[in-house]
């Protein structure tokens, strides 16, 4: 890895945002300020007047919400509440809406008008169904949004729902909803177009200057932090993982090829340190600089890939010499694998698509799932009365995982098949899949690192890979939010859509 002297004047070259902030409204001169002024001036500062969680699916953190909600900021006083409701596989467009409102009109009549016929004044409730797959927003008409702004908000929080991150999903849909609720003109998507066309190519250049600074710089902290934690992790640990290393036995397949790590361990310690270093001679004020980004990006890097690998340097040694801590070792690693073949049976009855739930390589997986988990119930208790190596407990694990893997890409073409209905679909739904097998990130393990290119196919990547593919058909072949009731004279304003 090159690293550049921290020393170089070119390094500290370069406005901070405060200068490059300052020569960006001189080019802009008078316009450029205004607009800036009023955006500024019309920021959020009310807070929400109150939260309301009903989870009848279970999925909700209610403290991290509470948490949550305390640090957001409205144009005007907002009643926030929460509702998720699990719809099952018969549920259509228009199902949550109509669930939502039932509940109100069920068990929260304060969530409705006096008359019953609108959502309450001053209200924002988002509601998500996981079982649908759906999440929408209600709004009482002094606090509506446009419906592209509803499907923004409702947009804001499918990253984490695709992923099972419930609790994340909302807090992303309401902040997004606090920052669109009752917004002035200048802080609307209007504004924001005339603040635009006013100030002229001076005022987007600037903008976009001192923007990319300002994220940048956010970034290059969040990085140094992390990275500064996990050294110190590494430095406190750096005695016990030597000693952990010199215990591991190396006519084991396992132990054999995470000592042959240890030295890039070593060598990674060095390196770490030399980095720690530059990085600590970094001005804040550089680290709206492309330069400094990329090299806190190095240091956080080292800082994580050292971290994992004296977990697993440890793991190593505890696990192989069977230490009294030893279950524990076992358990860090086999219990992700247990977790996804128990994840098989929600993956094939609620998440994949109804045309794709009865498919013959789903119940082969559903097969071969019930019996890797029995397989490795007999390998536990195997190493318990010490009739199992733990080498051999590895293997059989490292089989599960592969095994799994197969079946999953199996399983992958044959719901491409079944729910794309042209060459076109099918392509985005590979591509998805495709996508989110690379980009998952195992955690550190003994088999990981003692093969470092070994990889396999999680059962969260395919459900999450299914799920932004038929999102994207959807969105291609022109699906939009529902909004509506089904029925009535309910005439509230809100909409949900699929994600």
């Amino acid at each position: 890895m090159t690293i550049t002297n921290p020393t170089e004047p070119a390094r500290h070259r370069g406005l901070p945002n405060a200068g490059r902030a300052g020569l960006a409204t001189v080019g802009v001169l008078a316009v450029a300020g205004t607009s800036l002024g009023l955006f500024l001036a019309q920021a959020p500062d009310d807070a929400a007047t109150g939260l309301t969680v009903d989870d009848t699916a279970q999925i909700m953190e209610v403290d991290r919400l509470d948490a949550a909600v305390e640090e957001l900021e409205f144009h005007d006083p907002t009643e926030l509440a929460v509702f998720t409701y699990r719809g099952g596989s018969d549920a259509d467009d228009q199902s949550l809406n109509r669930a939502v409102l039932d509940h109100a009109r069920g068990s929260r009549p304060e969530w409705l008008s006096e008359d019953g016929q609108r959502w309450a004044d001053g209200l924002f409730v988002l509601a998500v169904d996981p079982e649908a797959r759906l999440v929408g927003t209600y709004f009482g008409d002094d606090r509506a949004v446009g419906d592209e702004e509803q499907l923004d908000i409702q947009e804001a929080t499918k990253d984490d729902f695709r992923a099972g991150r419930w609790t994340d999903g909302a807090v992303a849909g309401l902040t997004d909803g606090a920052d669109r609720i009752n917004a002035p003109f200048m802080r609307s998507a209007g504004g924001l177009v005339v603040g635009i066309f006013g100030s002229a190519v001076a005022l987007i250049a600037g903008a976009t200057w001192v923007g990319v600074g300002v994220a940048r710089s956010a970034g290059s902290r969040r990085m140094k932090e992390d990275a500064d934690r996990r050294v110190a992790d590494v430095k406190r640990d750096a005695a016990d993982t030597e000693r952990h290393a010199k215990r591991i036995p190396d006519d084991s397949r396992y132990g054999f090829e995470v000592l042959r790590r240890f030295d890039d361990y070593r060598r990674g310690v060095r390196e770490l340190t030399e980095l720690e270093q530059r990085a600590a001679q970094l001005a804040p004020s550089t680290f709206n600089r492309k330069p400094v980004a990329s090299e806190l990006t190095a240091y956080q890097e080292k800082a994580v890939e050292l971290d994992h690998l004296d977990d697993a340097i440890a793991d190593t040694a505890i696990f192989l010499t069977q230490d009294a801590d030893w279950r524990e070792a076992w358990a860090r690693q086999v219990d992700p694998v247990r977790e996804d073949l128990k994840r098989v049976t929600p993956l094939l009855e609620d998440e994949l698509p109804e045309e794709a739930r009865d498919l013959p390589e789903g119940e082969t997986l559903r097969g071969f799932a019930t019996a890797a988990l029995t397989r490795l119930d007999k390998v536990q208790h195997g190493l318990e009365r010490g009739e199992v190596s733990p080498d051999d407990a590895l293997d059989a694990l490292r089989d599960t995982r592969d095994g799994l893997s197969e079946h999953l890409d199996e399983l992958s073409e044959s719901v491409v098949q079944a729910v794309g209905k042209d060459e076109t679909q099918r392509e985005t739904l590979r591509t998805t899949l495709a996508r989110q097998r690379d980009e998952a990130r195992p955690g550190p393990s003994i088999i990981g690192t003692a093969y470092p290119a070994w990889a396999f196919f999680p059962v969260a990547a395919m459900s999450s890979g299914v799920s932004e593919g038929t999102q994207q058909i959807s969105a291609s072949s022109g699906s939009a939010g529902s909004s509506g009731y089904s029925g009535g004279s309910f005439s509230g304003a809100g909409s949900s859509s699929s994600f």
